[in-house]
């Protein structure tokens, strides 16, 4: 039965197509549109976001009122350092804590980010936590208080749906000769982002690799935390 159905989308497609390369004589007759018999009331987006949420849609994620969807399109172009991702409740934060492709990854329980998106002010101050408990991480490893070597190889901040947060790292300690390689990589990196936009795809691939380098490394430690305080004591008392 599908390919009956495709079979005759086909036909019905490249027969609407050649329709409207014919002209008449002395003026064009109006095409018709393949799909209007198909989905008249379907509405289609093609954008790069809404393939997006037709994906998360399709993997059972959940499902957003239009407020939480345009407050997470604006977090993630406003933010574009970071991942974000949506759980359906609290029990299912912990699979995304490791989904992220960047080093830092925000979750929020869908309930959480709706009451975000009906208030303004809340949002601000969620947002707020999170820049700063990412500030006080960049500080750290910028002094050097981290350690000689030690690095945050990736963050994870989550928000439960009463706002609570919860603070995941994880660090690397490196020798000199891979700090090198990775400080070489970074500079690449900063290099490339200053390409035109053809690049990107490439940009990604450099991304993979630097991601892949680091993965051979030795020392990893994994700490987590309800407040920056928190945090950063465990970190400060980590025995290399």
């Amino acid at each position: 039965m599908s390919n009956t159905i495709s079979n005759n989308f086909a036909a019905s497609f490249y027969q609407n197509m050649g329709q409207m390369g014919k002209k008449g004589a002395g003026k064009q007759e109006k095409a018709q549109d393949p799909f209007a018999q198909y989905a008249a009331d379907a509405k289609v987006d093609i954008s790069a976001d809404g393939l997006a949420l037709a994906g998360q849609q399709k993997a059972g994620g959940p499902q957003l009122s239009p407020k939480a969807q345009d407050l997470l399109a604006k977090l993630q172009d406003k933010y574009g350092d970071y991942d974000f991702f949506v759980a359906e409740n609290q029990d299912d934060m912990k699979n995304y804590m490791d989904k992220g492709s960047k080093q830092i990854s925000v979750v929020f329980t869908k309930e959480e980010l709706e009451k975000m998106a009906g208030d303004e002010e809340y949002a601000d101050k969620v947002m707020g936590q999170v820049e700063s408990a990412i500030g006080m991480t960049k500080r750290l490893e910028e002094s050097g208080q981290l350690g000689e070597g030690v690095h945050f190889k990736q963050i994870a901040i989550s928000f439960d749906d009463e706002g609570n947060m919860k603070l995941f790292a994880q660090l690397e300690k490196m020798t000199a000769e891979q700090q090198e390689r990775l400080e070489e990589a970074k500079d690449k990196k900063a290099e490339e982002k200053e390409k035109a936009a053809k690049e990107a795809e490439k940009n990604k691939e450099e991304e993979k690799k630097q991601k892949q380098a680091e993965a051979a490394q030795g020392k990893i430690v994994e700490i987590e935390a309800s407040s920056e305080e928190d945090l950063l004591k465990q970190i400060l008392g980590i025995e290399w």
